[in-house]
């Protein structure tokens, strides 16, 4: 009955995040402070001058530009959930929502899935972003949740196989659009980030991840994007072993379709390396035992509001 509940979950929340979605976009159409029981042709059209055409105005473009807000959101279904290099889960339904005022912002990430393509266990994580944005520049902390027993915004210590959330610091840079260059340094500095040594206690590895990457624009609206990731020291990429590897090569071909203004559909298909200790037995494809596959493929799908 458990794994009967954790397929049929995940489908039902796609499902309903992706109606969610759509009414919003429908919403994104109605007149600015007028009651739809009781508008008029003349109150829901503008003129514009310079093509002398009737424009229809839009609450999602009026109200929240008033207010100086930004929004954004998506839902997508992923065959593999990869980060940097390391398999965590298998098929998932993964959805982001977020706001943002003068540079500043909040982000929330959701994944459900399973952690295998048996459909051995359940995946449910969330993640809560804080941060500034501007000219290119991105810094924010991101704590992230495992639905282990550990409360929200519990921070203590632990180390593998021991339950615990996740803190992180970020700090990324995109050149600009016309050079899509861009760096990413993260670095754990609270909660689950520590090996245990002969005595038993925890010892924090301060694990971090640098990222160089660069997007190419392809025709049709299709990007292509190139990764490369690293860890400077010890870490939790390298299992708590070693000093300075390469974790991860990857590329992704992208494909958007617009569907209106404030909403799309895209398709996406992931090729990824990770390059460390890698061999013949851990580079296979496995359904039942993924955690240390060294070569991963995932292909995703979803529509976003903007």
């Amino acid at each position: 009955m458990y794994r009967n509940i954790s397929k049929a979950f995940p489908h039902a929340l796609c499902v309903g995040a992706m109606l969610f979605l759509f009414s919003l976009e429908a919403l994104a159409t109605r007149d600015a402070g007028v009651s739809p029981a009781v508008k008029t042709n003349k109150e829901a059209q503008t003129l514009d001058s310079t093509t002398n055409t009737i424009v229809k105005s839009r609450w999602l473009d009026e109200h929240p530009k008033q207010l100086g807000l930004t929004y954004g959101a998506d839902v997508n279904l992923v065959a593999n959930y990869i980060w940097r290099g390391l398999y965590v889960g298998g098929p998932s339904v993964q959805a982001s929502a977020n706001v943002g005022y003068g540079g500043l912002f909040v982000d929330m990430w959701w994944n459900v899935g399973s952690t295998d393509w048996a459909f051995q266990g359940f995946l449910p994580e969330v993640d809560i972003s804080v941060g500034f944005s501007r000219w290119g520049f991105r810094l924010f902390v991101i704590h992230m949740c495992y639905f282990d027993g550990t409360g929200l915004f519990d921070f203590k210590q632990a180390a593998p196989g021991q339950p615990g959330n996740t803190t992180e610091l970020r700090a990324g840079y995109k050149v600009s659009s016309k050079l899509p260059l861009s760096i990413l340094w993260c670095t754990r500095f609270t909660s689950r980030d520590g090996y245990l040594l002969d005595d038993g206690t925890v010892k924090r590895a301060w694990s971090s991840y640098l990222e160089l990457g660069y997007d190419f624009v392809l025709p049709y609206d299709m990007t292509l994007s190139a990764r490369l990731g690293m860890t400077p020291w010890k870490s939790l990429y390298t299992g708590y072993q070693g000093d300075f590897a390469v974790n991860n090569i990857a590329l992704t071909l992208r494909k958007d379709w617009s569907l209106s203004a404030h909403c799309g559909l895209h398709l996406s298909a992931d090729l990824m390396l990770n390059p460390w200790r890698i061999s013949r037995e851990n580079i296979r494809w496995s359904a039942t035992e993924p955690g240390e596959q060294r070569l991963n493929a995932n292909i995703s799908c979803g529509v976003y509001l903007k």
